[in-house]
């Protein structure tokens, strides 16, 4: 059995666990980033580039999944700015951003979000003004490893997300995952897909135990 102990002290018991936590984006921490939440500012290209088209937009983050954000915009936006303090990528992936029309701000950083009821505009850390109606926050995202890991779950190579197969089982038997803390895409499809499947997977290996016993 798994014993599942929560912050306010309830057990929890189960022959089988389904890993649903989904993923903390991580924060850029300026202000307007919390007020504008949905209002200019998205943490999620692949979700929100439809509703940027002509417009202006920036991206905060110089790996490799806001640099692929970037790219992605170019095909929505009117104009795509790229800041981040300096780029981290794979060189098939600077080339690419390099002949592109995304304008990078290389060494450069973001103090504040700003706007009425959406955003505006960005204001950088010498004081100077971006103005732009989006901006897209990808800085990466933290997952409940330390959970995981006392399981002794496998994670992906890069120990972000959970690793598992197509029926959503982990390497420890009886624990399956399903979500964000699989990996994007961050789509609420893909995520209750995946969700059927734990669950079914779930519940299909209990009464295999208790054939069994």
């Amino acid at each position: 059995n798994f014993k599942i102990i929560s912050e306010s002290g309830t057990e929890l018991i189960g022959k089988a666990l389904i890993v649903a936590t989904g993923t903390t984006r991580n924060k850029l921490g300026v202000s307007g980033e919390k007020e504008f939440l949905g209002s200019g500012v998205s943490y999620c290209v692949e979700c929100d580039a439809n509703f940027y088209k002509d417009e202006d937009v920036a991206v905060v983050g110089g790996a490799s999944a806001a640099v692929g954000g970037a790219l992605t915009l170019l095909e929505y936006a009117r104009s795509v700015h790229l800041i981040c303090d300096k780029l981290d990528v794979a060189d098939t992936l600077a080339a690419e951003l390099k002949h592109s029309n995304v304008i990078v701000h290389e060494n450069e950083k973001v103090r504040e979000i700003a706007g009425d009821d959406r955003v505006k505009e960005i204001v950088l850390a010498d004081q100077s003004r971006m103005p732009v109606t989006g901006v897209f926050i990808e800085l990466g995202a933290r997952g409940v490893v330390e959970l995981a890991a006392h399981l002794g779950i496998q994670f992906d190579d890069e120990m972000k997300y959970i690793d598992t197969n197509k029926k959503m089982e982990t390497n420890v038997p009886g624990v399956f995952a399903a979500g964000d803390i699989c990996g994007p895409p961050w789509q609420m499809a893909k995520a209750v897909g995946e969700g059927c499947i734990a669950g079914l997977g779930a519940a299909g290996y209990v009464k295999k135990l208790k054939r069994s016993g």
